[in-house]
């Protein structure tokens, strides 16, 4: 039977009311009584509770007259916030997707606010991401909310482009430079490099698509993987090309010419209908402000702050959200950057699991993949979160494939972006062996032994063809593992679940396609599918909870280490991948036995 819960809710400006007026009451008694200092102490405490509640409560979440909504994307755009004071300080205050989220979707229906301006300055954004900011711009402007996005970089990329196209009007820095290129995928091959440093790597992969080790094995890429990547590139076509159609009014003919045309300035964005003018950040601050002494332009932290006032009530029902970020890892994962501890959000979700204000479990996931053993223990704690009446929900980003796809199967729903990386069922193992690196740089190696396979994982030999085989009959046992998982958790046949999988990336919309994903969307749509599992009626409110939630020993950056970003950027750039994922990946790849649940990312 359903437990009832009723709960009577005094609003906050009435709790600091009726304290203050206590105080004050006690303060009039005091001086009946003749207690005249107690009575000045009460009554100063009163003066104090409504002074204090006015400065760091009322006035930080009043908003100015005529108020805008003032956002910036600027370098690499993080799903959470650091929780250091370092990577704080670090961020220098630029809002995470999370917080985005939360002010794009309180600005679209508040008429406190007259209009979103968007600034645009190489934010450094997957597709995915790109998409969904695309999407919340769309939503506020379709609502009636004037939406402005500024391209204000020295380029403006066709992903930087995407987002831009969910406002009402898109201006450019007159000398900002389009960098209509269309859109390319790969990926570095050293095997030949490999070879002249005397570096010899044995890879094996399940199966014939699985790409991610043909960077160490390959001097080019296989035919399946191309086949996969050229498909994957015409569904990002046209999601890119149906979107700017659509903001544009241009036919899709045309937009596809465009996305195409090269290198084009500001002022041929403006012949070509892609924009709507050249203009200054300060010129816009001028059409709100005239005289430049209003100042209505609001930070996103400011406005939150609003939002959290505003929406001050009676707690709705608790929805976690779980993030998985980076590539999975089991056991102590490296010192510095963004990866998926197995250990952690599977008790993340244990404890999410157990606590009885939780309705529903939303799992961000955003991850290219890693560690067999580490994703395996994540799935099994999102089955076991089920199994203790938690529906699951989980929301892709850019990538959730292969170790990134493992941990979601067992949700309730999946739902991802169009754009989207997913799939990727298969299994890769490399390893590096030095022999002749060795002997150039006059390295003798020596060992005993108690049998020939004992130095089967030492860098000092090459496995041999049988270790090879044996190895390879292992992996193909996980890759049953893999795909049996699959077929149960997404319910689809065993012949359909080998038929999606053998290492293939798919778009999200091809993913869905297949049953590999539930629905298409963004955060929005996963937390709706939440609210619906959890029993929620369509006005009930509900509060989305991040779990775990911050404490004081996070909030004092005894992890600061962690999230301390490697100057690997260019690195990162080079291989298309986030440069907070370069030490786990360079981990997994030179520290572990090499058996990895790893997807190709080209984000």
């Amino acid at each position: 039977m359903k437990r009832l819960r009723y709960q009577f809710y005094l609003p906050r400006d009435a709790r600091i009311a009726i304290a203050a007026a206590a105080l004050l009451a006690l303060g009039a008694g005091a001086f009946d009584r003749g207690w005249v200092a107690s009575a000045i102490i009460l009554i100063l405490l009163a003066v104090g509770l409504l002074g204090a509640f006015y400065a760091f409560v009322v006035r930080p979440a009043r908003l100015p007259k005529r108020a805008v909504l003032n956002i910036r994307l600027a370098d690499n755009l993080r799903e959470i916030g650091p929780h250091s004071p370092l990577d704080q300080l670090r961020s220098r205050g630029a809002p995470n997707l999370f917080e985005l989220r939360r002010a794009l979707e309180g600005a679209a229906n508040d008429p406190a606010l007259k209009a979103v301006l968007v600034e645009i300055a190489a934010p450094a954004l997957g597709l995915a991401t790109a998409q969904e900011l695309h999407d919340l711009l769309r939503a506020a402007t379709q609502r009636g909310k004037r939406v402005i996005a500024l391209l204000s970089g020295d380029n403006a990329t066709l992903r930087d482009y995407y987002v831009a196209c969910g406002a009402s009007e898109i201006i450019a820095n007159p000398d900002t430079a389009f960098l209509m290129l269309g859109i390319s995928a790969g990926s570095v091959f050293l095997k030949e490099a490999l070879a002249k440093l005397g570096i010899e790597a044995q890879t094996l992969q399940w199966k014939e698509y699985k790409g991610a080790a043909e960077t160490f094995s390959r001097d080019s890429m296989s035919p399946a993987l191309r086949e996969s990547l050229d498909a994957i590139l015409s569904d990002w076509k046209a999601a890119l090309t149906a979107a700017i159609a659509t903001a544009r009014k241009l036919p899709p003919a045309q937009v596809e010419s465009l996305i195409a045309a090269g290198f084009m300035s500001a002022d041929a964005g403006v012949a070509a209908n892609l924009l709507d003018r050249t203009g200054y950040l300060d010129d816009l601050r001028r059409d709100f402000d005239p005289e430049l002494k209003d100042d209505p332009f609001v930070t996103v932290s400011h406005y939150l702050r609003h939002l959290a006032y505003r929406r001050e009530g009676p707690r709705g029902a608790r929805i976690a959200l779980i993030h998985g970020l980076g590539p999975v890892v089991a056991g102590e994962g490296p010192l510095a950057g963004e990866f998926i501890s197995g250990e952690r959000v599977a008790g993340e979700f244990r404890r999410a699991a157990r606590d009885e204000e939780i309705r529903a479990i939303v799992f961000r996931i955003n991850s290219p993949g890693g560690s067999a053993v580490g994703s395996d223990l994540v799935w099994r704690a999102v089955r076991e979160a089920r199994e203790h009446n938690k529906p699951v929900i989980v929301s892709m980003g850019d990538v959730a494939g292969s170790g990134g796809y493992y941990v979601a199967m067992a949700a309730d729903a999946i739902v991802a972006e169009p754009t989207t990386i997913t799939g990727s069922i298969g299994v890769v193992y490399t390893k590096f062996s030095l022999p002749a690196l060795l002997a150039r740089l006059g390295v003798n190696f020596d060992s005993v032994k108690t049998d020939p396979v004992s130095d089967a994982l030492s860098p000092a030999r090459a496995m041999t063809e049988a270790e090879l085989a044996q190895l390879n009959q292992m992996v193909g046992q996980l890759y049953a593992n893999f795909t049996a998982k699959v077929a149960e958790g997404r319910k689809l046949p065993p012949d359909a679940a080998e038929d999606v999988a053998r290492g293939r990336v798919w778009s999200g919309v091809a993913a869905k396609a297949r049953g590999l994903v539930d629905e298409l969307g963004g955060m929005d749509q996963a937390v709706a599918l939440a609210r619906a599992k959890a029993g929620l009626s369509p006005g009930e409110p509900h509060e989305l909870y991040l779990y775990p939630p911050p404490n004081f020993f996070s909030s004092l950056g005894l992890n600061a280490l962690r999230s301390q970003a490697l100057p690997l950027d260019k690195l990162a750039s080079a291989l298309g991948i986030p440069s907070r994922w370069v030490p786990a990946l360079t981990e997994l790849l030179t520290r572990r036995s090499g058996v990895l649940l790893l997807t190709e990312f080209f984000g």
